[in-house]
């Protein structure tokens, strides 16, 4: 879909397949983060990132991602749920706990155990096509991580894509044809300086080492922004929608 009918350039990828490989083979685990401003973001731009041997291997090799999902859009019916559950994707429920639910002790579970999580700190579909503010659950999942991997940060690997909005938009239910899509891979993000707080017993400077770590993890992604083409803005046709709860 995105090599063949539309256009793709990767750069950085090795450094993905290479942090995939080394966090499953010493245990720590690897975050990637992202932007959000397709529909299609997962799979389509993960897929990519992944070589295809991957695919085949993974009940042998586990190197495919997990990702994670809003309950109300890949779990509404039983269909959709194990469709999802097969392809590696937890149900999140937006809105109601925040950070503090099961999923985020699963995905810090699976990271203990050198799994890959992807998430979209954004926790939505940004249809300016801009990086949009982005969600602590990225930090406690750090920090919930490292609490249970004998004080082991899992690696941070930002990337950053353009152009899925044009493949995909909000106002298309099938794929364009022809276009571009860049995908650019940052450099590892180190967060070894916040996460010593992490087991503090004050809640609140628990919470502030959430929110410092997802304020480094947003200042990457708007590195990466800034070296990539310009998204598309579809906010004109886009649903309103009520602003995202911190």
């Amino acid at each position: 879909m995105l090599n063949v009918i539309n256009t793709t350039t990767i750069h950085g990828q090795d450094r993905l397949i290479q942090a995939v490989e080394e966090q499953k083979a010493n245990g720590r685990g690897l975050i990637t983060v992202c932007n959000h401003t397709s529909m299609f973001d997962d799979p389509g731009v993960l897929s990519l990132l992944m070589p295809w041997h991957w695919l085949w291997s993974e009940p042998l090799t586990e190197k495919v991602r997990w990702s994670i999902c809003a309950k109300e859009v890949c779990f509404k019916n039983e269909l959709l749920r194990h469709f999802f559950l097969n392809g590696k994707t937890l149900p999140v429920e937006r809105g109601k706990v925040g950070v503090y639910q099961p999923v985020v002790s699963i995905a810090a579970h699976t990271l203990a155990k050198g799994g890959w999580v992807h998430l979209f700190p954004e926790g939505r579909i940004n249809y300016d096509g801009k990086l949009g503010p982005l969600r602590w659950g990225v930090g406690k999942l750090i920090c919930e991580a490292r609490q249970l991997n004998g004080g082991r940060d899992p690696a941070l690997l930002p990337f950053y894509h353009s152009g899925m909005g044009e493949v995909l938009p909000i106002t298309m239910d099938r794929l364009n044809v022809g276009r571009s899509v860049e995908v650019r891979v940052g450099e590892h993000i180190k967060v070894d300086d916040l996460t010593c707080n992490c087991d503090s017993p004050d809640m609140a400077v628990q919470q502030e080492t959430w929110k410092a770590i997802t304020a480094r993890v947003r200042a990457a992604l708007l590195e990466l922004e800034a070296q990539c083409p310009t998204n598309p803005d579809q906010t004109d046709v886009a649903p309103k929608r009520e602003p995202p709860p911190s």
